[in-house]
């Protein structure tokens, strides 16, 4: 029962899920109440509770994993159910379900994704990839572990935001720099091997499953269910790169004399110990841990000596970032403190 208590916190997210589902059932305006609750709602709790750090010791149970676990059918359903909402939606309606049901993709599924795609086991790896293909965002899977986590805080990495670069380009340079970049570490990986084997392509696979998907969606539902998917996918995506945004914003390893970049260390990342972020986000904001060793699972998560602390949570931060002079005011006075 102790074990079921804390980690039942981790299912934060699937309250907001719920919050969007209930939007998406009374219509007209009510279809925003998904994005309201993780943007208002969210940042206004997470900053009446404030910091809550995690206890050192944690009980053993399989609630973590059956969590992870549960993501792709639960958003399988969800999205389905947005899916059957949009087909006689108005254009507000559509709107509405369009945010609170992509907020949901980015913070559940992309999120929940990056934790499996991390995992040793090939199962659960296979999980995370299911659920980026939900967003359209399966090249995800291999950019983030084989790219990002080996060029973070350098100008190699296109998910590293540099200083004062506005949110809005830095979505586009990350997107397409990612997705460039996990195309030349799949052909790196298949390069060496017999001809044959490039039918084996993880890329060029995901891609065509996706867009089998969109297919399948206009086919059975037509071009509102479409734009309905389609939609969802890229709010999603969104998000994900805006918290990839304020993860590394500013911060960049230094170019030794010998042409590599020092190891990556705790400074390269900012952390955010709010309790409510790190409750929906399952950890995330321990994020210099989580780069110092990536295959640990998110409840083995701790803060880490001389990590960067964020000044709110992610959906405070986030909401920031969109206004990028504020942004700037905000952060870039504490770059300037670690640089010192």
């Amino acid at each position: 029962m102790k074990a079921f208590l804390f980690y039942s916190r981790y299912s934060l997210a699937y309250l907001f899920a719920l919050l969007a589902l209930l939007g998406a059932a009374l219509g007209g305006a009510w279809t925003f109440l998904g994005v309201i609750g993780l943007f208002v709602i969210h940042p206004i709790w997470d900053h009446i509770l404030r910091t809550k750090h995690i206890p050192e010791v944690r009980p053993k149970s399989r609630l973590p994993e059956a969590l992870l676990i549960f993501a792709l059918p639960f958003m399988s359903v969800f999205l389905f159910t947005g899916v059957i909402h949009s087909l006689d939606a108005t254009a507000l309606e559509l709107t509405g379900l369009i945010l609170s049901f992509g907020a949901i993709t980015g913070v559940l599924a992309i999120n929940t994704a990056h934790e499996l795609a991390h995992r040793r086991e090939k199962t659960m790896r296979g999980l995370g990839v299911g659920l980026l293909l939900l967003a359209n965002f399966a090249h995800y899977a291999i950019e983030h572990v084989y790219g990002h986590h080996k060029n973070v805080a350098t100008p190699e990495d296109p998910a590293t935001a540099r200083k004062n670069e506005w949110i809005y380009t830095y979505h586009f340079r990350s997107f397409f720099g990612g997705l460039w970049d996990a195309f030349k570490l799949e052909n790196k990986r298949l390069n060496n091997k017999p001809l044959w084997h490039r039918v084996r392509h993880r890329i060029v696979w995901y891609l065509l499953l996706q867009v089998l998907m969109c297919l399948a969606v206009f086919g059975l539902y037509g071009n509102a269910a479409l734009v309905f998917w389609l939609g969802q996918g890229v709010v999603g995506v969104l998000l994900l790169q805006t918290a990839d945004y304020i993860e590394h914003y500013g911060l960049v390893r230094t170019k030794k004399e010998d042409g590599f970049y020092e190891g990556t260390k705790a400074p390269h990342s900012w952390d955010s110990y709010q309790a409510v972020t790190n409750y929906t986000l399952i950890n995330l904001g321990y994020h210099s841990h989580h780069h110092l060793k990536a295959t640990l699972p998110f409840t083995e998560l701790q803060e880490q000596p001389g990590a960067l602390k964020l000044p709110h949570g992610y959906s405070a931060m986030a909401l920031l970032a969109f206004a990028p002079p504020l942004y700037f005011k905000k952060m870039n006075p504490l770059i300037s403190l670690h640089q010192k």
